[in-house]
């Protein structure tokens, strides 16, 4: 189900959110705010940008939901990673100089870019920024890789308890509540993520079901015992599916999921 409610125009970009207005000053954030493009409607299926393309913006979602795909040689998709409403996507290009993966919108979406190259001239001159994004951006990527170790060797129950738990965390309401979640994403998606075909996905949903974890109709899933859903998550490393708000990176980023600008269980920005 694509999200009928995209910000306006008007919207801040979330980027901007990550990094502080006390310490870089209103003429610096203006300059930002000047190199932020604004997507106000992307449909479902963009492609934003692809595996191998040079690198030239960072992104955040506004509303909505994407997903970062890597391609083998093959030339078969694995998905890494979801992008909601806060977080960052494109960050793992940085070093590289081309995107490592390709992102796609999952539904109708917005989101906000700002070119890198551009950033990079402005950081350039701001040292206080350059520090305050290399803070960011490394706390993204670190997060991302201790997420994919924490899901290894874990068996698929917990592994989809886990990811479950941690997309409800990370949705914004309404999309999710203490006992609700709409899944963005197909259920194909969300267990190729955390390393699932989609034939042990759909088992374990069933297992779900049918031991009285949750109520799944479509995309929709009401949690029935989140307890037991949380003690089956619990032998996967907390610190995965932390979030960083877009508390400035000036002092230190907050992990309580993947806040806002931060991702999560997933890895793969």
């Amino acid at each position: 189900m694509d999200n009928d409610n995209p910000p306006s125009e008007s919207s801040p970009c979330l980027v901007l959110d990550a990094v502080s207005p006390a310490v870089l000053g209103a003429s610096v954030m203006d300059r930002l705010r000047q190199l932020a493009t604004q997507h106000a409607s992307v449909p479902a299926g963009t492609t934003l940008y692809r595996q191998g393309e040079p690198f030239q913006a960072i992104y955040a979602v506004r509303v909505g939901a994407v997903k970062t795909v890597v391609n083998d040689a093959a030339g078969d998709g694995q998905v890494l990673s979801f992008r909601l409403p806060g977080e960052f996507f494109g960050l793992t290009a940085i070093h590289a100089g081309h995107y490592v993966n390709t992102a796609i919108a999952l539904e109708r979406t917005a989101v906000c870019s700002l070119s890198f190259p551009a950033l990079s001239r402005v950081a350039d001159e701001h040292p206080a920024l350059r520090r305050q994004l290399m803070r960011l951006m490394s706390g993204v990527i670190l997060n991302e890789q201790d997420a994919h170790a924490a899901l290894a060797g874990h068996a698929a129950p917990a592994r989809l308890a886990f990811i479950l738990l941690a997309l409800r965390r990370r949705m914004p309401e309404p999309e999710a509540s203490a006992e609700t979640l709409r899944l963005p994403m197909s259920r194909a998606d969300l267990g190729q993520s955390v390393g699932l075909t989609p034939e042990t996905t759909s088992r374990v949903f069933g297992q779900f079901r049918r031991h009285g974890l949750i109520h799944a109709s479509g995309r929709r899933v009401r949690f029935l015992d989140t307890v037991r859903l949380q003690a089956m998550a619990a032998s996967i490393s907390p610190a995965a599916p932390s979030r960083q708000v877009p508390q400035n990176v000036a002092g230190t980023t907050s992990a309580n999921d993947g806040g806002r600008c931060s991702q999560a269980a997933d890895g793969g920005g």
